[in-house]
């Protein structure tokens, strides 16, 4: 990053003493420097004057870094919740989990973000399915250790017509319209790079998940695929619409079918887990829910707390009163005055005599107001603003910024001091001032979280509050730690990620920026690769990619591999490169010799032929190397088991090779070698 000028290197002390020297360059009648000279106090003042301007010059205060950041695109981090899963158990019928229902750490509370459901039925076995071939594994054999190949009939080489598939085998039906959650664990690779949202992945294989119902087998959707197809351990959500059938003595079954193979390595599985629930670390104080229709209740706070209920009136939302409704076995909230359409309905569990009344607004500027739950990281907070008395109240949102820089005289913004727990309001210049009011003040919406204190270990989780005894019944195990919990990043450490972001840049300009983004292409495992210009030939303008994946990928195209590179190099590649991806190219090759054995030599055949096979894998570190005949021949002759080579040579096999005067061979810039027979003869002692 730029070094900026230190404006204010000079002292006071520094000032006045160059302030003296210029007096006597310009008036020599003016002898009388000392501190009691009235003109000194001048000389002093306007010193003074100097030193603060450069001080303020010379400082960037908070305000304004954030604005520079924002013009990098860079903001803050927010606080962030710790994740993980809980499995549940023990259901005898069918249970609904609302949104935001609490499950239970000690005092950390864990949330599901999105409804979920605790279903009777639970996993039967599994058969792994190839063709006509069929291994059928108990639940209970699950996740004792050992590792189950997902496809078993998967060979070297990705099949063209795949007769792949697994088969679940459940003691009760799936109920139609629900979503079912399956946690997968599989035998992952760490070289894999994860895959993040919003990464554009395109899978490396296409499945097809079903399930088994009276006119046979029927397409589920995948609601959700953490695995991005069998390649991580994950949750997997599904949802279907038919009515299933127990498929012969089996159970009632949900498969998965190979229709496209693309697998550089075929997955393989450790466990599978049923009715397994995602929370993350929170605790939802205050919700806010908007309806255009009717207002029913299906989040935790909106079935099990309390409520205000407002209508949408003309110049904002009256507050009103309101009665709860039993409306096909849903809870309805019906307002007793109506409104334009829309219901908003505040509900909240919080245990404070004033609910979500947070206090009243002043009428004057840069109102603070106390916030006692600042002490927790927030992750979303507004609030809900008065104007007026009594019934014709009229409430308005109003939102939190870090500051009021951008805010104009008519924006309802707050701003939160986090360190002090207060928040602070506007002065109709930069950002609104709240009206005087009694009690105006209210929380619209506020979740909070622990940060990094949520990253707790394993078996932690083990009750969910909820007021209905079916579900507080539930058996509730977590069968993941929980991670990802951060802290909110001061605005330091923001500036410190800015710089480094800053010196790594974003777009690929040199050879070391291909590399490094290979190494990054999310869902895939690069074990090598080079970065080539002119590879066709001196008119080929091109960047060449030679890519060596894993597996099935080590020297074979598979064109998801390509899509996935391509997708990522055209996001940082210079507007007018090409990009040209190739894989690795075998040059086989032949060795013949014959060698004498020194005398009580150990396995000389088999120490000659493993030296051979080190130097071409050392050799195929680099793509294209050029094989050297003479470091071949002084790597064997060196060898304690070797009296002396009376003859050695190395035929390669392949277009486009040559060799030179020394027998050195000489390959086109993409290729590896491979020693695909040995000849060789041994006389002496062995």
């Amino acid at each position: 990053m730029l070094k900026l000028e230190k404006l204010n290197s000079e002292t006071f002390e520094d000032i006045v003493e160059a302030a003296v020297k210029e007096i006597a360059r310009h008036d020599t009648s003016w002898n009388n420097l000392q501190a009691a000279d009235p003109g000194m106090t001048l000389v002093d003042l306007l010193a003074w004057l100097k030193a603060m301007q450069h001080q303020y010059m010379s400082v960037i205060f908070p305000e304004s870094k954030r604005r520079f950041l924002e013009l990098l695109g860079m903001e803050s981090r927010p606080v962030r919740c710790a994740r993980t899963l809980v499995e549940v158990s023990g259901a005898e019928t069918d249970l609904p989990i609302p949104e935001e229902s609490k499950w239970r750490a000690g005092e950390l509370v864990f949330e599901n973000r999105t409804p979920a459901a605790a279903l009777a039925s639970r996993l039967k076995s599994v058969v792994f399915r190839s063709g006509e071939r069929a291994e059928q594994v108990e639940a209970g054999q699950l996740g004792q250790g050992r590792l189950f190949p997902i496809f078993p009939g998967l060979g070297a080489e990705p099949a063209r017509e795949p007769r792949e598939e697994m088969e679940l085998f459940f003691t009760d039906p799936i109920p139609s319209g629900w979503v079912f959650s399956l946690y997968v664990s599989l035998q992952e690779d760490p070289r894999r790079t994860p895959v993040q949202e919003g990464d554009g992945f395109v899978p490396l294989a296409r499945l097809s998940w079903e399930v088994y119902t009276g006119d046979g087998w029927k397409a589920a959707e995948v609601v959700r695929d953490d695995t991005h197809g069998f390649l991580f351990s994950g949750l997997l959500s599904l949802c279907h619409d038919g009515e299933m059938i127990p498929l012969e003595e089996q159970g009632f079954a949900l498969r998965v079918r190979l229709l496209q193979d693309g697998y550089d390595l075929p997955p393989q599985v450790r466990d599978i887990r049923f009715n397994v629930v995602e929370v993350f670390q929170q605790d939802t104080l205050v919700r806010q829910d908007v309806f255009h229709g009717p207002a029913v209740m299906e989040s935790h706070l909106g079935l099990f707390g309390r409520h205000r209920v407002f209508v949408n009136g003309e110049e904002g939302w009256q507050e009103t009163g309101f009665s709860l409704e039993e409306q096909d076995g849903k809870q309805v909230i019906r307002p007793q005055q109506e409104g334009g359409g829309e219901t908003m309905v505040i509900s909240y569990g919080l245990d404070e005599p004033q609910g979500v009344t947070l206090g009243s607004g002043t009428g004057f500027s840069h109102q603070r107001l106390e916030f006692p739950l600042v002490k927790k990281g927030i992750l979303d907070l507004n609030l809900l603003i008065g104007r007026g008395r009594g019934e014709k109240a009229v409430f308005t949102q109003w939102e939190k910024r870090e500051d009021f820089y951008s805010s104009g005289p008519r924006d309802r913004h707050f701003v939160m001091d986090a360190e002090e727990g207060i928040l602070q309001f506007g002065d109709h210049v930069q950002g609104v001032m709240p009206p005087k009011g009694e009690g105006n003040i209210l929380l619209g919406r506020c979740r909070v979280s622990r940060g990094k204190e949520g990253n707790i270990k394993a078996g932690q989780i083990r009750k969910l509050d909820a007021f209905s005894p079916a579900l507080a019944a539930l058996t509730v195990r977590q069968i993941l730690p929980a991670s990802g919990g951060e802290d909110g990043e001061k605005l330091e450490e923001t500036l410190a990620r800015a710089e480094e972001a800053l010196r790594s840049g974003e777009r690929a300009v040199t050879e070391a920026d291909y590399q490094a983004l290979l190494q990054k292409i999310p869902g895939l495992i690069v074990e090598n690769s080079r970065v080539l210009t002119g590879f066709a030939g001196p008119e080929d303008r091109r960047i060449t990619l030679v890519v060596q994946g894993a597996g099935r990928a080590r020297e074979q195209a598979l064109p998801s591999y390509e899509e996935n590179i391509r997708r990522v190099m055209d996001r940082h590649r210079l507007l007018t490169t090409q990009i040209h991806v190739v894989w690795p190219r075998r040059v086989e090759l032949v060795v013949r010799g014959r060698l004498a054995a020194a005398p009580y030599g150990q396995d000389a055949p088999g120490q000659v032929r493993r030296r051979m096979e080190q130097f071409v894998r050392d050799l195929n570190q680099n793509f294209g190397s050029v094989f050297s005949f003479g470091e071949l021949y002084c790597a064997v002759d060196l060898l304690d088991c070797v009296e002396r080579i009376e003859s050695l040579s190395v035929e390669p096999v392949g277009e486009y090779i040559q060799k030179t005067t020394a027998d050195d061979i000489l390959a086109p810039p993409n290729s590896i070698y491979h020693i695909t027979r040995f000849e060789l003869s041994f006389t002496g002692s062995l």
